[in-house]
């Protein structure tokens, strides 16, 4: 998260607190790689802090750890102190665990996403030096209720081990001026052993160890599946355990996913959208369903309908043809002849022969 650093006065000596260190997960999402650019400010009561970062994550192929590895510019600016500057590095390994289903675009509904990393910080103002390395352990569970949005509160503990070389002035007495300025030249000239007495008697490097702790709320809103904006807010403390300056973290970013989501993350039908017909159809030979399949035309086909068994009791032979002659067909009757027409001549009687019977 913000850099933040419970700077004191110098007299003070206490300059290098655990629990300062940056944000070490830039993004919850683990379904492609990404680079993500971010801003995040400190709000500590007598002071400030901020934090510019470039981070580069590479997501495995399975879509459940997300490596980020992140570089910082870091500065902090507190009354009667002059304003400190430095970098810090951040090498993170996010662990994403589905514990539902995802939805169509990949994400999972709830995830567990613990998360390991470190955070070399070193800030330089004027006398002082500031060094601290952490190990970070944590964990977050990203919920998405809506395509659109992502909620992440996290919470992280980290141990660390602080190294504060302070540079006090160093006068010369008059004697010791005489040892080492040449009175004829006015050189000033230091053996090897004098010059290793200056710089122990001028510097003072002070070392601890603690464990930080904070925690806080990370927003994602999905405005494309290659853009994200981010929102950071959080809660620690320039110390141990809260021991120190309460600082309260506001800040957000840009996540650019510049690779296609991991296969494994899509459902089937989107996951070979943009895979090799011929490399879709000898893995699918390969399945034993491939012998059960049959083209288009042929699975609309009705299948015929199944024969019904025959009931108990009924017998199975076919009756034996009959042998007998078919019976002879009747004759077909034949129909009257029409009437003669009427003749229109007149019919002559018959003639009598004048010979009559006995």
């Amino acid at each position: 998260m913000l850099f933040a650093a419970g700077l004191t006065a110098v007299s003070s000596g206490a300059f290098a607190r655990s629990g300062t260190h940056p944000l070490v997960v830039s993004t919850w999402d683990a379904r492609a790689s990404s680079v993500t650019f971010g801003y995040r400010h400190g709000f500590m009561d007598g002071g400030g802090f901020n934090d510019i970062a470039y981070t580069a994550n590479f997501s495995a192929t399975s879509g459940l750890v997300s490596a980020q590895f992140g570089l910082h510019y870091v500065n902090f600016a507190q009354r009667d102190l002059a304003t400190a500057h430095g970098l810090a590095a951040t090498a993170t390994a996010v662990f994403n665990l589905p514990l539902t289903r995802r939805g169509d675009d990949g994400m999972p509904l709830l995830a567990l996403d613990p998360f390991i990393g470190a955070a070399p910080t070193g800030l330089v103002s004027g006398s002082l030096n500031y060094v601290t390395i952490p190990l970070v352990l944590g964990f977050g569970m990203p919920v998405t209720p809506a395509k659109f949005i992502s909620l992440t509160p996290w919470v992280e503990v980290s141990p660390a081990v602080n190294f504060d070389p302070e540079f006090k002035p160093y006068q010369l007495s008059a004697a010791d001026a005489a040892k080492v300025i040449d009175p004829a030249t006015g050189q000033v000239k230091l053996t090897q052993a004098q010059v290793e007495d200056l710089l122990a008697k001028s510097t003072d490097l002070k070392t601890s160890a603690g464990a930080g702790f904070r925690g806080g709320l990370n927003l994602a809103v999905h405005l494309s599946p290659a853009v994200d904006l981010a929102g950071d807010f959080a809660i620690s403390s320039a110390g141990t355990a809260f021991s120190g300056p309460r600082v309260f973290y506001v800040g957000g970013g840009f996540v650019w996913r510049w690779d296609d989501m991991v296969a494994a993350v899509l459902p089937p039908d989107r996951r070979l959208l943009h895979e090799d017909c011929d490399a879709i159809e000898a893995r699918f030979r390969m399945c034993p369903n491939s012998e059960r399949w049959k083209p288009p035309a042929e699975a609309t086909t009705p299948a015929p309908p199944a024969a019904v068994p025959p009931t108990a009791g009924t017998s199975t032979t076919p009756p034996a043809a009959s042998t007998a002659p078919p019976a002879p067909r009747p004759p077909a009757a034949t129909p009257p002849a029409p009437p003669s027409a009427p003749n229109s001549s007149p019919v002559a009687p018959p003639v009598s022969t004048g010979t009559f019977p006995p």
